[in-house]
């Protein structure tokens, strides 16, 4: 049985290679299956090392191909746009048509806008008659209408990764299995430990373009991560490393936390992580933080998986759903950035964190395997669904 994974963004961002790099450890563990992946970032992922889980493809079209220039020619000459777009990502649809199994894990992908590309891909692989999965997914429940619901439906299950986005989706009469996010079964790769870290007194903090965009005033925000850097090392011995998870051109963790390494330039207790690593390697310092201090969910999702106490600074319903269903309530484990408004409220949930850190690495050790207990027979349940009669849209 062969087995697709698609809408991968690439593995720049760590928590995309996270998802697809324990995606497919899963599938081979449930049934022995290799995938292939089709990938935004083709080069760039095997430089990281990702061909070890299967083939990756690119997902979209080469600038040499003659589907290119049919393209090209179909769009002088008024190709219907549904056209277009099938033709610019033929070479998912092709794969799809070859595959048993079609999983969609861009986990939030539909919470940032229009997403024509999927609605097309999906149609066309519905029509083939493919057995098509959302994989790992969050969305925000007021999104769920319109076009993007026409889109949800063609999916044969979708499978939520926490309890607000299962509900808005059942609430709306879609197939939804909940499990958990799938990168919380991520292998680490232990580095050496870089000049400056502190074994058992490392704090790590993981600040992103896109949560300092989404708080009120973006200055004021980063003030507060340079207050609590400031803070850390006046009240404390430990070292801070800043942890860089995102490096996209467009949205790259190196910008915010460039600029509060240069706030700290003559203070050897604060460094930052190498922007190169990957996912297991990333996840392998986490692992040895005292406690980690993050934008980026993904981060937060290797901390909680290996029993590191963390505060998430956040704005998804990601990042609240993945904290209620970890703790019952996301209260004291996540602060919404939207809600920052200074230093005070940083502070004061860091230093809770710090009171609370040896109780929270035994309830996480306690927790983590009914949370995460379930997926090779989740995985088993997919290699075996029964798609749809063909139909859709595209």
């Amino acid at each position: 049985m062969s087995i697709l994974l698609y809408n991968h963004g690439g593995c720049e961002n760590r928590g995309c290679e996270a998802i697809v790099r324990a995606t497919s450890e899963l599938f081979r563990a449930a049934a022995g299956e290799d995938v292939v992946l089709a990938s935004a970032q083709p080069e760039y992922d095997r430089s990281v090392g990702l061909d070890a889980i299967g083939s990756i493809i690119p997902d979209t079209i080469s600038p040499y191909s003659i589907h290119r220039l049919i393209n090209s020619i179909g769009f002088r000459l008024g190709m219907p746009r549904e056209q277009e777009v099938a033709r610019r990502h033929h070479p998912v649809i092709s794969a799809g048509r070859r595959s048993d199994l079609c999983l969609s894990v861009g986990g939030d992908t539909y919470c940032y806008g229009r997403q024509e590309h999927l609605l097309v891909i999906n149609g066309r692989l519905r029509r083939a008659g493919k057995r098509l999965v959302l994989w790992g997914c969050s969305i925000n429940p007021e999104l769920i209408e319109g076009e993007r619901l026409e889109d949800l439906r063609q999916y044969d299950l979708i499978v939520a990764r926490e309890s607000i986005t299962a509900a808005a989706l059942r609430d709306a009469g879609l197939p939804v299995r909940q499990w958990c996010d799938p990168a919380f079964f991520l292998r680490r790769e232990e580095l050496a430990l870089p000049e400056g870290w502190k074994e058992g007194g490392t704090v790590g903090l993981n600040v992103s373009p896109l949560v300092l965009g989404c708080a009120k005033d973006s200055q004021t925000a980063f003030n507060a991560f340079v207050r609590l850097i400031r803070h850390i090392l006046d009240t404390s011995e430990d070292s801070v490393a800043l942890v860089p998870h995102v490096t996209w051109a467009h949205d790259s963790d190196l910008d915010a936390l460039g600029r509060l390494k240069a706030a700290f330039d003559d203070e050897p207790r604060v460094f930052m992580l190498p922007g190169h690593l990957n996912a297991m390697q990333l996840k392998g310092y986490i692992c040895r933080l005292k406690a980690l201090v993050t934008a980026r969910t993904h981060a937060s999702i290797a901390a909680y998986s290996t029993a590191v106490p963390t505060l998430v600074i956040g704005y998804s319903v990601k990042a609240k759903g993945i904290a209620r269903d970890l703790f019952g309530d996301e209260a004291g484990h996540l602060i919404p950035v939207q809600e920052l408004t200074g230093a005070d409220e940083l502070l004061d949930a860091y230093d809770a964190l710090m009171v609370r850190a040896p109780q929270e690495r035994t309830y996480l050790q306690e927790r983590l395997p009914a949370y995460t207990a379930g997926g090779e027979a989740l995985a088993r349940d997919l290699l075996a669904l029964e798609p749809k009669k063909a139909g859709g849209r595209a």
